[in-house]
């Protein structure tokens, strides 16, 4: 079975959606749920991990100036409610992933324990949008929790965003790279060993600087997110994004996205990465054709594509 480990859905049926997708988060790939269930069908793909959040924990991507508009915009298709109904109807399909779990916000694990109830397979935390890094002690009772209902999650953990001084106010400027980062984070997860967690977007390392006119791509800041699983079994990643690497006429086997997956397997194993893409966010190719690459690497050895495209994240369920 193929799995798309990261994915998103919007409401297409509300109105003035049309007019407002080409804001975010475009019209090339749909966005609804029948648009993910359709492409998920014609490319062959059994299941999604459906990570549900709303404008709210996202907002942190836009300078305070924009925010306002932004919230006043996509709080009419970007629901929690459309997250769980797209869900409910599709349960053999997708499993849920809750979000919209803030510490600073009182109540958050028991929220966070009524997704649980209702019938998420775990939880997705963005711990820089919420501006609370996973090194707080508010962290605990959502980790608590997950052990105690043997639940797995995925962390986003933003690297890529904390040079906007908007993004995570108390992180900005703070730590001189990812592993300084990260610290608090390996204690929580040694303290956890037995809680799963799925590291969104290959852990987030910025592998294009903003400032580059020539856009190299810098593979070798791969390697920080690889000695942090190789010190922590409990941790995987996924690929999310991935594919964004891929320029607009790119050859096939598209091998400026492909090379991160060769560095981390070769760095942490094929068992150990999980294929996704951040559906809607396909970028320019679709998803045919990102899986036929992975099928076809030249690096992976046999039985290991099937992991990485599916086998993996069914063992990261169970």
């Amino acid at each position: 079975m193929i799995i798309d480990t990261h994915v998103h859905v919007f409401d297409r049926g509300v109105a003035g959606a049309d007019q407002n997708f080409p804001l975010w988060p475009g019209t090339r790939w749909g966005a609804g749920g029948p648009d993910l269930i359709r492409q998920m069908d014609e490319a062959g793909i059994g299941k999604a991990f459906l990570i549900s959040y709303t404008p709210v924990d996202v907002m942190a991507h836009y300078s305070p100036d924009q925010r306002d508009h932004k919230v006043a915009v996509f709080q009419h298709y970007l629901r929690k409610d459309y997250f769980v109904q797209v869900w409910e109807q599709h349960p053999d399909r997708l499993s849920w992933f809750a979000d919209s779990i803030d510490p600073r916000v009182p109540g958050y694990a028991e929220r966070a324990a009524q997704d649980l109830d209702r019938g998420a397979a775990g939880l997705k935390l963005l711990p820089l949008f919420v501006d609370t890094e996973m090194g707080d002690p508010r962290w605990r009772p959502v980790f608590e929790l997950l052990r105690e209902r043997r639940r797995p999650c995925i962390i986003d953990l933003s690297w890529w965003y904390a040079d906007f001084p908007w993004f995570s106010p108390s992180v900005y400027g703070k730590y001189a790279s990812f592993t300084d980062y990260v610290q608090g984070l390996k204690q929580l997860v040694s303290d956890f060993p037995d809680v799963k967690v799925q590291l969104a977007h290959y852990g987030t390392p910025r592998l294009r600087d903003r400032d580059d006119p020539a856009r190299t791509l810098r593979y070798d800041r791969l390697q920080e997110p690889v000695e942090l699983l190789r010190a922590h079994p409990n941790l995987c990643f996924d690929l999310a994004a991935y594919q964004h690497l891929i320029g607009r006429d790119e050859p096939y086997p598209y091998w400026s996205a492909l090379k991160v997956l060769e560095i981390l397997v070769e760095g942490v194993g094929a068992g150990r990465v999980h294929w996704g893409t951040d559906w809607p966010y396909l970028g320019v190719q679709p998803y045919p054709e990102l899986i036929r690459a992975v099928r076809e690497a030249p690096f992976l050895k046999r039985g290991e594509a099937e992991q990485i495209l599916g086998l993996n994240a069914l063992r990261f369920l169970e």
